[in-house]
């Protein structure tokens, strides 16, 4: 680090164990760029303070987690794209001038992310049929991305059915074209033809995921054992374990292509970097980038 070093940082809390520095660092590193990724951890009544403080001390940009991609919204100058819609961003780039004070622009990159990953495994859209498992922050960004797409349908579904109603609503309302693509599946079990009928399979739920509770939680899979996903693309969000039960599954039922959660998580994050550095990591960064998380996934 120098005097002409920029900074990059992840305001996020907790954030400390996060995996974002591994892969903007690598980056910066691969391009040769003199900047260096930061992580913070601020309390939630000071985020408005130390927003400003990080544009009046002339960072690059910042990525935003969890528990702050709402209130960081709120304190844009600008939005852009799918940030405006789902009103959560998960990266911000900050803009000077010699004249006037500097401005803030946010972005959500998680729905570039997904695209990106499904391409990256010949996934055509053309017509398909797709359910998504989980009506977070995370389906939403999702589907927000894949209803854009000449998909014939995406089907919601969520544990808690008011809020896969409240995803398709939202949805349906904000993208010219989405009314009657997205419909909410009530019961998987129940609605099996249509899970039968299903291109592609998408978790974006937690189940499967690596949370310290003796392993409880990794054996979950997010749809009922007997389906099968034999010919169908499945993707899960979850990226530890590397292979979690729900691909394991995919693996042994045959199905057509397998998309893992790093993928989706080296891809977000190449995105974020293209709008810091307007550089897309090309494979070769975004493989290495993966090479080097890969010691840290259970």
């Amino acid at each position: 680090m120098d005097s002409k070093t920029a900074v990059l940082g992840l305001f996020g809390n907790p954030s400390r164990h996060s995996l974002s520095p591994v892969i903007q660092n690598y980056f910066l590193n691969h391009y040769k760029i003199n900047s260096v990724y930061l992580t913070f951890e601020p309390r939630i009544e000071d985020i408005k303070k130390v927003f400003e403080s990080a544009m009046n001390l002339g960072f690059t940009g910042l990525n935003i987690t969890m528990p702050f991609k709402e209130e960081v919204f709120k304190l844009l100058d600008h939005a852009e794209g799918a940030a405006r819609v789902i009103k959560a961003v998960n990266t911000v780039k900050f803009e000077y001038s010699k004249k006037g004070k500097p401005a803030s622009a946010g972005f959500s990159t998680d729905g570039e992310g997904v695209i990106k990953s499904l391409k990256d495994m010949n996934f055509t859209f053309n017509r398909k049929t797709c359910i998504l498992i989980g009506a977070g922050g995370a389906a939403r960004s999702a589907v927000l991305s894949i209803v854009k797409k000449p998909v014939n349908c995406i089907y919601v579904f969520d544990i808690v059915p008011r809020k896969a109603q409240d995803l398709a609503k939202l949805i349906s309302s904000s993208v010219l074209g989405a009314e009657g693509k997205i419909r909410v599946l009530n019961d998987i079990e129940k609605d099996n033809k249509i899970f039968e009928s299903a291109n592609l399979i998408m978790n974006c739920s937690p189940a499967g995921m690596h949370m310290d509770n003796n392993g409880r939680n990794e054996k979950k899979i997010p749809v009922p054992d007997w389906l099968s996903l034999k010919d169908k693309y499945v993707f899960d969000m979850v990226y530890n374990p590397a292979e979690t039960c729900f691909l394991k599954k995919a693996r042994n039922d045959g199905a057509k292509g397998i998309i893992p959660g790093i993928d989706m998580l080296v891809n977000q994050a190449a995105f974020s970097f293209k709008i810091w550095f307007g550089i897309m990591p090309e494979y070769k960064a975004i493989a290495g980038a993966k090479r080097k998380l890969s010691v840290f996934f259970h």
